[in-house]
């Protein structure tokens, strides 16, 4: 909740500013039933004052409301649109390693449900607050027509809340069972979308997939959803039934026994029936609410890192010179079982201008070590360091700014970036890298961005590499890039893009199984069980690295 609090805090005048408009208005509104109870009892001496002083209390009440929830709408729309903003830079500020923990089902459903969720609870606000005040100036009116039954008046009220506040825990504990289950929607979704071919080869899986994993959690979400809402509507009920309590205990008390004068009948028949509508919007509102603050829950309950900053690093990029990794070791945080996999020791050494080949088979570490050398990752032990510069949190985005990457699980985006953010003649290199990666017809470069991205994976891969080269930095990673290409562009690929990287003065480490062109490369290593090997292209076999 302290996103919340910090949120509320910066809009912490504007809310002040709009309670007190809101209780003018309430407080109008009383005014209004107050003198109408004057006038049912007195009568009316002087018509045209009487309907000036009417006239004038109507024209405060729309103008303090309006006011009131004009301010209260900004302060709920604008807390949507920070929490947005705040829930993105931490995600974009949160470490690799936490964010592939959390899982891509986890934090969709907080970018987008978790937060509409609160988003519709904030909208619950304005009206909630507004009907709040106007409650209270109305029990404030009914203590001033009788003490006595201002106190029955409490006595029902606080049996209408305790059923409330009895009903509300096991309803929010429904609810927190519902987001919990909305996790495992997002994740069977993402498998029948993102496992489509699989599914339609294999009419099991389908069956699993949806009678098995599916079914089961959608079933269930189901069922706490609707016993949530049925409990709410006892609630509703029981409420109104109170309500009707209190009025038929006014008429008996006041009429039937005499203990009430007609004048203060009157003036509470109008104030409940008055009250009765912010009583139903107040708790009307209180399911959004108690969404929202699970929602809410969920959102801290990702335990994201501090907002991503877009001010420069410390100190410049400094031209490339050498990346050195030193008794390096990596092992997945929460992995402690013996049979967990674990990267090092690796001391590496890569120079300024190298071309640096990594081979292995799945599962032997070389996504990891690519996280690693880039600054992705942290070591658990040992030193990554750049230019003598070792690598830690003070230093990671410098560190970072010095590669450019293509990983495995790339994703692709239309936005084309020049060399320090800068446009000029990006064009007509855009054109010249879409007519010679055989993209030309099928990719235009429009506004700064890609006409499309929706492409084959092989495809999708030559526009990333003309991202990269846009961007112009030192060092290149490329995590199988070939792998998708056919055989022209696996030549062009090794015999022309790489020495021209190679010639323009860039390192370029490429993870890659095409033995044939191994000649390319002016080193080897092969990693077998997290060990970095020197792979001998003589005799093709490894033996073991020694700085």
């Amino acid at each position: 909740m302290r996103l919340l609090r910090e949120l509320l805090h910066n809009a912490r005048w504007r809310i002040l500013l709009s309670i007190l408009s809101s209780a003018l208005s309430a407080a109008t509104s009383i005014g209004l039933i107050g003198y109408i109870n004057r006038s049912l009892e007195h009568g009316l001496d002087d018509l045209g004052p009487a309907l000036l002083l009417f006239g004038g209390l109507l024209l405060l009440l729309f103008i303090s409301g309006v006011i009131s929830q004009w301010l209260l709408v900004q302060i709920g729309h604008r807390l949507v649109y920070q929490l947005r903003l705040r829930l993105v830079a931490k995600v974009l500020g949160t470490a690799l390693e936490r964010i592939e923990r959390l899982g891509s089902p986890r934090i969709y459903n907080a970018l987008t449900k978790d937060v509409t969720t609160v988003a519709t609870a904030f909208k619950q606000l304005p009206i909630s607050l507004y009907n709040g005040l106007l409650l209270l100036t109305g029990l404030a009116y009914m203590a001033w027509l009788s003490v006595p039954f201002f106190v029955l008046t409490l006595g029902v009220i606080a049996l209408g809340v305790g059923l409330d506040i009895l009903l509300g825990r096991k309803i929010k504990a429904l609810m927190r069972a519902v987001r919990q289950r909305d996790d495992q929607l997002t994740e069977q979704f993402e498998a029948a979308i993102d496992g489509r071919c699989e599914l339609g080869l294999s009419r099991e899986r389908r069956h699993l997939l949806y009678r098995h994993r599916l079914e089961p959690v959608a079933s269930a979400s189901l069922a706490a959803s609707v016993r949530a809402d049925t409990l709410w509507a006892v609630n509703l009920n029981w409420t109104t039934l109170l309500v009707f309590v209190l009025i038929g205990t006014l008429f008996f008390l006041g009429q039937g026994l005499g203990l009430l004068d007609q004048q203060v009948v009157v003036g509470y028949v109008l104030a409940i029936m008055f009250l009765r509508t912010p009583i139903s919007v107040i708790l009307d509102a209180v399911p959004a609410v108690i969404r929202g603050h699970v929602a809410l829950q969920a959102i801290d309950a990702l335990a994201l890192g501090e907002s991503v900053t877009f001010t420069e690093p410390e100190q410049a990029a400094a031209p490339f010179r050498e990346l050195r990794l030193s008794n390096v070791h990596y092992r997945y945080p929460g992995q402690s079982d013996d049979f967990a996999f674990q990267l090092g020791p690796i001391d590496l050494s890569i120079r300024r201008g190298e071309l640096i080949f990594v081979v292995g088979g799945n599962g032997s570490g070389k996504s990891t070590l690519a996280k690693l050398m880039t600054g992705l990752y942290q070591p658990s032990a040992g030193t990554v360091s750049l230019n003598g510069v070792p690598l830690d949190g003070r230093t990671s985005e410098w560190h970072r700014e010095h590669f450019a990457a293509i990983f495995a699980d790339f994703y692709l985006f239309a936005d084309v970036l020049g060399e320090g953010g800068q446009h000029d003649g990006l064009e007509a290199r855009v054109e010249h890298y879409l007519e010679r990666l055989g993209l030309a017809h099928k990719v235009q470069f429009v506004d700064g961005r890609l006409s499309t991205t929706a492409l084959s994976q092989g495809q999708r891969k030559r526009l990333a590499l003309l991202l990269l080269m846009m961007e112009d930095r030192e060092v290149f990673l490329l995590d199988e890039w070939a792998a998708d290409q056919d055989p022209v562009f696996r030549h062009v690929f090794y015999h022309e893009l790489l020495p021209e990287l190679k010639a323009a003065g860039k390192t370029v480490i490429a993870i890659t199984h095409d033995d044939r062109y191994f000649d390319v490369a002016d080193r080897i290593y092969r990693l077998d069980y997290g060990q970095l090997v020197h792979y001998d292209h003589a005799t093709e076999s490894p033996f073991q690295l020694t700085s």
